[in-house]
C-alpha cells in the first residue's frame, strides 16, 4: 500500500467529524431549551404585572405616583443614557432606553438587563453588573430621575 497510514488518519478524521455532529446538535437543543425559558419566564412576568396592576385597581388605593410616562436621564460611562418608564397604580408597567449613544455596546448590553430587574422587582434597589457598572449606574439613575418626575404634587 502506498500510503500505510491513510486509513488510520481517514477513521481518525471521521471519528471527530462525528463528535462533532453530535455536540452541534446537543448545543443546538440547549440553545432551543433556554430560548424557550426565557419566553416562559418573560410570558410569567407579564402575567404578574397585570396581577399588580389589577390588584391596584381593586383596592383603588392612593397612589404615590401619577399614571403616564416620564423619562429620565443619568450619567453612563460615555455620556448621558435617557430612559422612559410607564406606571400605571404605582406599578411600572415598561422602561424603554431612549438613547446612551456614547456608551460601549458591550457594556451598555450587559448593563441594559437591569432594566428587566426593575419591571420585575418594582424596584430600583438592584446590584450593578458587575463589568459594566458605570452603565449600570446610570441607567438606575435615569429611572430614578423618571420615578422623580411622577411623584404626585400633593406627596
Amino acid at each position: 500500500m502506498k500510503y500505510p497510514n491513510f486509513m488510520m488518519k481517514l477513521a481518525a478524521l471521521a471519528a471527530i467529524v462525528a463528535v462533532l455532529g453530535g455536540y452541534q446538535s446537543v448545543a443546538s437543543a440547549r440553545a432551543a431549551a433556554v430560548a424557550e425559558n426565557e419566553a416562559a419566564i418573560e410570558e410569567v412576568e407579564a402575567y404578574n404585572r397585570e396581577i399588580q396592576l389589577e390588584n391596584a385597581r381593586r383596592q383603588a388605593v392612593e397612589t404615590y405616583y401619577e399614571d403616564g410616562t416620564y423619562e429620565g436621564e443619568g450619567k453612563g460611562y460615555g455620556g448621558p443614557i435617557r430612559v422612559s418608564v410607564t406606571l400605571e397604580y404605582d406599578v411600572i408597567t415598561d422602561i424603554r432606553v431612549l438613547s446612551h449613544d456614547a456608551e460601549d455596546p458591550a457594556y451598555f448590553s450587559m448593563a441594559e438587563a437591569l432594566v428587566q430587574q426593575v419591571v420585575s422587582g418594582q424596584t430600583t434597589d438592584v446590584d450593578a453588573v458587575s463589568g459594566a457598572t458605570f452603565s449600570s449606574k446610570g441607567i438606575l439613575e435615569a429611572i430614578n430621575n423618571a420615578l422623580d418626575k411622577a411623584v404626585k404634587s400633593e406627596n
